[in-house]
């Protein structure tokens, strides 16, 4: 049994009116119980709603998001928490990669830290900024596309 660490990017493209396909068939494949997403990604998400202009656009992404098919319904029990584990390893993160000459986002290596602490692969398609960190991306296909 492989667990995933859906990043924030994999979300938004799956709740897209036409999510990619490479991504819904990824998705298929996997079991519920397998698929988790940080408090983090929880955060960005509300945020990205908070952010957008009052209208017809924001009240969907409103009631999606407090919703049956809103993140904190479907993932119900399968929100990781950045904890002390999480923290010690966000810090072995961005110290590696000040030590290499590349930064890292903060925000990534958090999402980082949770999948690792958390016996997790992170599902994303941002490979440049988890350059180090398990990935596997369930939208590279959807480029091609």
């Amino acid at each position: 049994m492989t667990r995933y660490l859906l990043d924030t990017n994999v979300i938004s493209a799956v709740v897209k009116p036409v999510p990619p396909a490479s991504l819904v068939a990824w998705m298929a494949e996997q079991a519920d119980t397998d698929l988790f997403i940080s408090a983090l990604t929880i955060a960005e998400l509300w945020r990205g709603v908070l952010e957008k202009p009052a209208g017809k656009r924001r009240r969907d992404l409103e009631r999606w998001f407090t919703g049956p098919e809103g993140p904190q319904a479907l993932f119900a029990g399968r929100v990781l928490s950045f904890d002390e584990t999480a923290g010690l390893i966000w810090a072995r993160l961005m110290a590696e990669g000040t030590a290499t000459g590349r930064p890292r986002s903060v925000l990534d290596m958090i999402i980082a830290a949770v999948a690792e602490a958390n016996d997790c692969i992170v599902a994303t398609d941002n490979e440049r900024d988890f350059v180090g960190v398990k990935i596997v991306n369930p939208l590279r296909a959807a480029r091609a596309e």
